[in-house]
């Protein structure tokens, strides 16, 4: 008799070695936590989370669990994924370790800026996502920063395009002073709140 495919992601854990369950329902968790607007589903077989089209799945494999954040993501965090085995759009996170909570955390709302950027785009008239800059998921260090200065609300209030043009800004920086010189900057544009990389700018009422 053939297995019955799973409806749902409850289906598709109670379905796996219960072994890994456990880390299955973790990276759930975390996913959900992370995008609390995004819906579930089973997708080509694997677990999904679904905001403006797929925007992650996970997949139990023999040795590994398999998360799957498209190829952007695994481009933009490429540095911290050093040590796990990725393909394309995929990296694979061995049983026998602790999931990288706060690295999934960070790569799925990376994901869903982009899921974002590119509704945007496509409702302004915008090409395919190819043509789309990059998008940069914020470090820790500007992270730090801007919860330090209070200034937190004040980024994420800036449109979408002006946050990752900061970041990208910032991670471009050759030396750690001129990165620093960067995020000063920045912090002060958004204290000011009427300047954007040196021009005057005006938030939409």
């Amino acid at each position: 008799m053939a297995k019955e495919r799973p409806a749902t992601i409850d289906d598709y854990i109670a379905g796996c070695n219960p072994a890994v369950q456990p880390a299955l329902r973790e990276l759930r968790r975390t996913i959900a936590q992370a995008a609390p607007e995004a819906a579930e589903k089973i997708s080509w077989g694997m677990a999904t989370f679904s905001y403006q089209g797929n925007l992650v799945h996970f997949s139990a494999e023999k040795k590994h669990i398999g998360f799957h954040p498209a190829p952007s993501a695994i481009e933009a965090f490429q540095t911290e994924l050093a040590d796990y085995h990725c393909s394309k759009g995929t990296v694979r996170f061995p049983y026998e370790e602790p999931l990288p909570l706060d690295l999934i955390r960070r790569m799925v709302r990376f994901r869903v800026e982009e899921q974002i950027a590119l509704a945007e785009a496509k409702k302004a008239g915008g090409k395919s996502e190819k043509v789309l800059r990059p998008r940069y998921p914020i470090p820790d260090d500007v992270a730090k920063a801007l919860q330090r200065e209070g200034l937190t609300g004040q980024y994420e209030a800036r449109p979408p395009y002006q946050r990752n043009d900061y970041i990208g800004w910032i991670t471009q920086a050759k030396r750690t002073q001129t990165r620093e010189k960067r995020i000063r900057q920045m912090l002060d544009e958004l204290r000011s709140g009427d300047i954007y990389m040196g021009m005057a700018y005006s938030a939409k009422k």
